[in-house]
């Protein structure tokens, strides 16, 4: 018989010890940045951050719940993000070891942004989700100023990053003003200045996730940022975007209709978008970028369902995306430490490296939905929620632009797969090779047996819809 965590050491202790570990990591990092021991400082980091993932997932399989200072919340939903972004943000790690001009001030950002993360996924106020998604933020640009080159990215990214947040202190005043409280509880009865504050919300968390049309100088950060920073924008940052979208939606406004088909409709523009936009592309990093965009509006189909199936195929897609884009960003790391960034660029890739080039062409064949992988798994859950929540046209929508898709992945992987003359073989190096292996190991693991994975998750979006 096996005992739940919160047997051993106590409900009450256990956001306390999450929260601890992740101050740790902070404290450590600061300290260690000190001494300018970065081997030590990489071990540390990556210590910490599997001892985090091991104990969310032990208080997942515990089915733990707790609260702690008034506004945290352990749940099923918190739990699972964060146990993913941990995981996330340790892949991205491993990337920035290998390639960040200066890892000790990159682990610092991250571990403040570790520490926005929890905040936002355990969020029981609208004000602890605005500073965790400014905790989440600020860091990120100024790993984005550690390579000089990226002066312009990173401003650009400041710029959507405040309009964003002033946005959403706007929709958190109108919020107050209609219900007279700033938790995460349902809004109740439809009224004009609280549909105002739905549309503010979504408008400011469109900012935060690449949501259409809000994301339009994100294709600009992404290729402007060294790798390791696009691999945590495009892998962490706009998923806990999600993360505060989803609570927001399901928490206080589920019983607004009219929020859900704008959610639908923005899903449908930002697909379209994303995809339409990728085909012209010949940068590898501005493609991955609209390409996420695209993603966006396949995560944004399950939101639109309103029901617990629609968010646990967001959340299972959330997941998924992470994973494959971390993955594909960094191979796109390895080639860009040898100046190698357009799609023509990859003409050649098995020759030089068997592994890049697999995992190149799976990680794009899973975003298209090959099935045996975590993409396909992904966009048949959001499809059969939609078309079950009486969405088939959604669905439909959304099977189109999987099609629209398979020619803008088509071409890196044809290139890839295409022979160069007097092609010279080349190692990934170890912090590459162990993300892309990892990565590929999820990807099929995931992808050919699901289940375990769709029963955490549908957990999380139980206890969101309030099904639990």
């Amino acid at each position: 018989m096996a005992f739940g965590i919160s047997q051993i050491i106590g409900l009450a202790t256990l956001p306390h010890i999450l929260f601890g570990l992740a101050a740790l990591l902070v404290l450590g990092n600061i300290i260690i940045r000190m001494t300018n021991r970065e081997k030590l400082n990489f071990a540390y980091n990556t210590v910490v951050m599997i001892l985090l993932v091991a104990l969310l997932g032990w208080m997942l399989y515990s089915n733990s719940t707790a609260t702690a200072f008034g506004v945290i919340s352990i749940n099923p939903f918190s739990l699972f993000f964060m146990a993913i972004m941990t995981f996330g943000l340790l892949l991205v790690t491993q990337i920035a070891y290998s390639y960040a001009p200066r890892f000790d001030d990159f682990s610092i950002m991250a571990s403040f942004s570790l520490m926005g993360i929890y905040l936002v996924a355990s969020s029981l106020s609208l004000v602890t989700v605005f500073i965790g998604l400014e905790l989440l933020t600020i860091p990120t640009v100024f790993m984005i100023l550690l390579s000089r080159k990226s002066l312009e990215a990173a401003t650009k990214l400041f710029i959507m990053g405040s309009i964003g947040i002033a946005i959403l202190s706007f929709a958190i005043v109108v919020f107050y003003g209609g219900t007279n409280s700033i938790s995460l509880h349902q809004a109740g009865q439809q009224t004009d200045i609280l549909i105002l504050a739905v549309v503010l919300f979504i408008a400011a968390l469109g900012f935060e996730a690449s949501i259409f049309p809000f994301n339009v100088l994100i294709p600009d950060v992404y290729e402007g940022s060294p790798a390791y920073a696009t691999a945590m924008l495009g892998g962490i940052n706009k998923k806990v975007g999600f993360a505060a979208l989803i609570q927001i939606m399901m928490l206080l406004f589920v019983s607004y209709g009219s929020a859900f088909m704008i959610i639908a409709i923005l899903s449908v523009l930002t697909m379209f978008y994303g995809n339409l936009v990728a085909i012209m592309q010949r940068n590898v990093k501005r493609m991955l970028a609209y390409s996420s965009i695209s993603q966006a509006g396949y995560i944004m189909i399950g939101i639109a369902t309103a029901s617990a199936a629609g968010i646990t195929a967001a959340l299972f897609q959330i997941f998924s995306h992470m994973i494959l884009f971390i993955g594909l960003l960094a191979i796109v790391a390895w080639l860009e430490s040898r100046n190698r960034t357009e799609i023509d660029d990859l003409i050649g890739l098995k020759d030089e490296n068997r592994l890049a080039a697999f995992a190149m062409a799976l990680f794009m064949l899973s975003l298209i939905g090959l099935p045996f992988t975590t993409g396909f798994i992904g966009k048949f859950l959001l499809f059969v929620s939609a078309i079950n929540a009486g969405l088939l046209w959604l669905a439909i929508i959304g099977i189109i632009n999987s099609i629209i898709s398979i020619y803008y992945y088509a071409r890196p992987i044809l290139a890839a797969y295409a022979t160069k003359e007097d092609a010279q073989k080349i190692g990934l190096g170890r912090g590459i090779w162990v993300v892309v292996v990892l990565c590929i190991l999820i990807v099929f693991v995931f992808g050919i047996f699901p289940q375990p994975l769709i029963h955490v998750i549908g957990n999380a979006g139980s206890y969101l819809s309030g099904t639990a």
